[in-house]
């Protein structure tokens, strides 16, 4: 449906009283930063025992990219969750809205975390790299808050992911990973 955004969502699907599963995927005007705003969208104005009823399987817009040229140092392959992630912190973003996305569906009874469900093949398909260690990781209150800087940073060719070799710098974020764990924490 073109012109589809979350706003339109939210004007129409509490009025579906008898809505039982929605899909939505690869709409343009819905990213994964509207995930939290769909789980508050598919709650609303629920009777008291259907509060949960609704089946939500979303796949955020994924941006294809150039087609991959060998020899061109300029087409390297799909963009993924933006247009312009010259910078790689686009990575971080998603693993703190994950953060906040996944244990919100896990309330909901909504499960964006299985192999077959869109979310989660758009995590795979995505820059974020060790996807299935990285998701533990991050809902886990006991995991060492190092290593999960450490998974989050994997695709840092200086440690790839290895506790061992991490330097304790993200990307490029000189002033190290506290910043990241912590405010991924908070949010």
């Amino acid at each position: 449906m073109s012109f589809l955004d979350t706003n339109l969502l939210a004007i129409l699907i509490p009025q579906m009283r008898k809505l039982e599963a929605i899909g939505i995927y690869q709409c343009q005007l819905i990213n994964v930063g509207d995930a939290l705003r769909l789980l508050e969208i598919v709650k609303t104005d629920r009777i008291l025992e259907r509060e949960h009823s609704i089946r939500l399987d979303f796949r955020p817009n994924y941006h294809a990219g150039p087609v991959f040229c060998p020899g061109n140092k300029y087409c390297t392959g799909e963009f993924g969750i933006t247009w312009d992630n010259w910078n790689a912190n686009s990575i971080l973003a998603v693993w703190c809205l994950i953060r906040r996305i996944i244990p919100q569906a896990r309330s909901q009874g909504i499960d964006f975390e299985s192999k077959h469900t869109a979310f989660r093949q758009w995590l795979d398909k995505g820059p974020c790299w060790r996807v299935e260690e990285t998701l533990q990781a991050i809902t886990d209150p006991n995991y060492d808050p190092v290593a999960l800087a450490a998974l989050v940073d994997c695709s840092n060719p200086d440690h790839n992911g290895k506790i061992s070799k991490f330097t304790g710098v993200i990307g490029n974020r000189p002033e190290g990973w506290q910043w990241y764990v912590f405010s991924s924490i908070l949010c």
